[in-house]
């Protein structure tokens, strides 16, 4: 069930150098939220930021009514997130899009986030562990400072692992060099991604070679949410094209999405 309910901002702090948790009241939303699923945002009555802004669902407590959110300050829209204070309200339409599915087995599921895509990948490793799955997170990030902070990640995998670009913590590398390293030694798990485009095309890669499942949520600038104005469609491969979409070759990620079966996306499109 979707809604465009009030929100109360009841905790709002830095976690990393530029990084930020917003956490908001909105039982309705909190209630209905699965890993994988999205929120829209109105930061403003007036004109600017005209479009609402697409994030993520960190995590949602129905117990306490509350879900969380994570952001980079990166632009004029997060920017003015970042300004808004405790127990300011704001509208917040959701839960949106399709989220991630269960493992088909009980071996241990490899979360695969890069930058700040790790949102989803956190909400849903709290979530697989609570139903009793093992999960493995593998987070890359340019430098060590932009990493949340290792309790943050802890709840959401029985073991982490990190990767930094400059080398400054964890692996130094690429997180898909962990990932290499994780699927010579894990048999038969299901992976999921979100981050960078190029990271998830080299992790769906991998798993395609290797022939392991893997579930990657896109992100694409969605500028409704809704389906309405096909500004996130991405290339699929269907040989029925058309058949069953009015965008042919095209899904539109804020309903079909964000997320996918990794071997339905043309990443070369």
């Amino acid at each position: 069930m979707v809604v465009d309910e009030w929100a109360r901002v009841v905790r709002h702090r830095s976690v990393a150098a530029g990084i930020y948790s917003i956490s908001l009241e909105v039982p309705v939303i909190a209630a209905e939220a699965w890993p994988g699923q999205f929120v829209q945002l109105r930061l403003s009555d007036g004109i600017e930021p005209l479009l609402r802004m697409p994030l993520s669902i960190a995590d949602a407590r129905p117990d306490v009514g509350e879900i969380e959110l994570l952001y980079e300050c990166v632009g004029p829209k997060t920017e003015a997130l970042s300004e808004i204070r405790i127990d300011t309200r704001l509208a917040c339409l959701g839960p949106l899009g399709h989220g991630f599915t269960w493992p088909d087995s009980a071996h241990p599921s490899i979360l695969v986030g890069g930058g700040i895509g790790l949102p989803p990948l956190l909400f849903l490793g709290r979530r697989l562990r609570a139903a009793g799955y093992a999960a493995v997170l593998l987070t890359g990030a340019r430098t060590g400072e932009k990493h949340l902070p290792v309790a943050w990640l802890n709840p959401a995998a029985s073991r982490v692992m990190q990767s930094t670009d400059d080398g400054t913590l964890g692996h130094a590398g690429l997180v898909t060099g962990l990932l290499d390293a994780e699927l010579d030694d894990v048999a038969y798990p299901m992976v999921y991604s979100c981050g960078p485009r190029g990271m998830m095309a080299a992790v769906a890669r991998n798993c395609r070679v290797r022939g392991i499942p893997c579930q990657v949520s896109l992100e694409e600038y969605m500028a409704c949410g809704i389906g309405i104005c096909a500004g996130c469609t991405v290339p699929v491969h269907r040989s029925d094209a058309g058949t069953h979409s009015a965008y042919g070759r095209y899904e539109r990620v804020c309903v079909a999405g964000p997320v996918f079966d990794a071997t339905i996306i043309d990443w070369d499109g």
